[in-house]
């Protein structure tokens, strides 16, 4: 396998090499470790305005912020395999979202976009959990379960 990647690098070609095996780590001329950017766990609250229409966040995305909907209404929606989307929720002052991929360190698993002119505040996870009053995922999620019966 070296033997065909320094070949491969001959002249002015260059060889990128995606591993998880530290072994390699010796023979590289350049190491390049790419992580997602991380909010600091004290970022403050970040107020969001959106114009209705407008898309908050993509379904498949990487987020760090959790939203509580102050005015405004979101909806809430999920991509379908035959290009057509799905309704999940229409999020009204009060309600959460978002808290999935920043929780489990997850892309996005739905779209969110105004439905009206429309006003968000972003948490970070630990923020979100101190303002619920929650410390353990498992009290967030069983939260959540309760609030929508």
């Amino acid at each position: 396998m070296l033997r065909l990647i320094r070949s491969l690098a001959q002249g002015d070609r260059v060889v990128v090499v995606a591993t998880h095996d530290s072994r390699m780590l010796p023979l590289a001329d350049r190491v390049l470790e790419l992580m997602p950017a991380q909010v600091s766990p004290n970022q403050p609250p970040e107020t969001v305005h959106v114009k209705a229409g407008e898309v908050l966040f993509e379904q498949s995305t990487l987020g760090d912020l959790i939203y509580v909907v102050s005015e405004g209404e979101f909806e809430i929606v999920r991509e379908l395999a035959d290009g057509g989307e799905e309704l999940v929720k229409t999020a009204a002052p009060g309600d959460y979202f978002g808290e999935i991929g920043v929780l489990f360190h997850l892309p996005r698993s739905a779209t969110v976009r105004a439905r009206s002119d429309a006003t968000a505040v972003g948490y970070t996870a630990q923020a979100f959990r101190e303002r619920l009053g929650v410390t353990r995922v498992a009290d967030l999620i069983e939260h959540r379960e309760l609030a929508s019966e």
